[in-house]
């Protein structure tokens, strides 16, 4: 799954994209210079005017402007969703408003809460994920190896090796018989069977079929899917075509009109037609780099 997470360059949100130079984290804005100057040691992208950052490993929210609201001191924390977010405070897992104010704490200490999307959000317990209300409470059994966020009111999961749909009730609305599958999008979900990826709608039906060609097709965004082929990525559009030739050696989802992609020694935001608008020369490794195993694609 294209699942959220830390250490990456992001997609652009509300205007602002973060990313890291010289070992510190910020943010740039669509002409690629620096509206918050880089000083956090890891950050989410923005969501409802806030964004997660991490100082000397405690984490707490800035705005736009880079002012911090809510101060670092949380040992976790995840990004806004519907008013809320979970943090984590010592063995506690809380859910708190914009003000930082502290509405409920989980009963189980060992749960770990996704973002809120549709009334509910993912709660990972002893394993396995199921989905909690604004309440705290639980509304679909923990059951599931793997839950998605929901999106439009269906969410995609996975049980050991096959993958499924459910709406908010919890209820089956294409079973567990997928072999890979991602969340819809745009009124679609690419799935996979026998090694062939299509594009379905709520209801099964094939949309467009991609065939065996990629090794991985994700969701839909703007328009565009990423597809990945023998190590390179490219898009396609919701009949499947191939719009972005599968050239680049990284390509996240589109958002906002660019997407980021890393090709050759250069990186940076590219349009939906495939052109670099924002670009920079990866930094070259040093000695000390390849000692460390430093990634340098993922400095701006």
């Amino acid at each position: 799954m294209n699942a959220l997470h830390l250490g990456d360059i992001w997609t652009f949100s509300e205007g602002l994209a973060a990313v890291k130079q010289n070992d510190m984290w910020g943010f740039i804005n669509r002409e690629g210079r620096f509206a918050i100057q880089p000083r956090f040691h890891d950050v989410f992208g923005f969501t409802e005017g806030l964004a997660v950052v991490e100082i000397d490993k405690k984490y707490g929210y800035i705005d736009k402007n880079g002012n911090t609201v809510i101060a670092p001191k949380y040992d976790w924390a995840m990004p806004f969703g519907e008013g809320v977010a979970s943090v984590l405070l010592g063995s506690s897992t809380i859910i708190i408003d914009k003000q930082g104010n502290s509405l409920f704490t989980m009963a189980d200490e060992n749960a770990e809460v996704n973002i809120f999307s549709d009334g509910l959000a993912v709660v990972d317990t002893d394993l396995k994920e199921g989905y909690i209300n604004h309440e705290g409470k639980i509304v679909i059994t923990p059951q599931f190896d793997y839950a998605a966020p929901f999106v439009d009111g269906i969410a995609v999961v996975n049980i050991g090796e096959k993958w499924g749909f459910i709406n908010t009730e919890g209820e089956y609305i294409l079973p567990l018989q997928f072999d890979q599958a991602e969340s819809f999008s745009e009124g679609v979900a690419p799935v996979c069977q026998d090694g062939q990826w299509r594009f379905i709608d709520c209801h099964g039906e094939t949309v467009a079929t991609l065939g065996n060609q990629y090794t991985t097709v994700f969701s839909l965004s703007e328009g565009r899917a990423i597809v990945e082929k023998a190590g390179k990525y490219g898009a396609v559009d919701k009949a499947g075509n191939l719009i972005i030739d599968t050239r680049f050696d990284h390509l996240m989802n589109f958002s906002e009109g660019l997407a980021y992609a890393r090709m050759g020694n250069t990186q940076g935001f590219i349009t939906p037609t495939g052109t670099f608008d924002i670009q920079r020369p990866i930094p070259k490794r040093t000695l000390l780099d390849r000692l460390l195993g430093r990634k340098k694609f993922l400095e701006w």
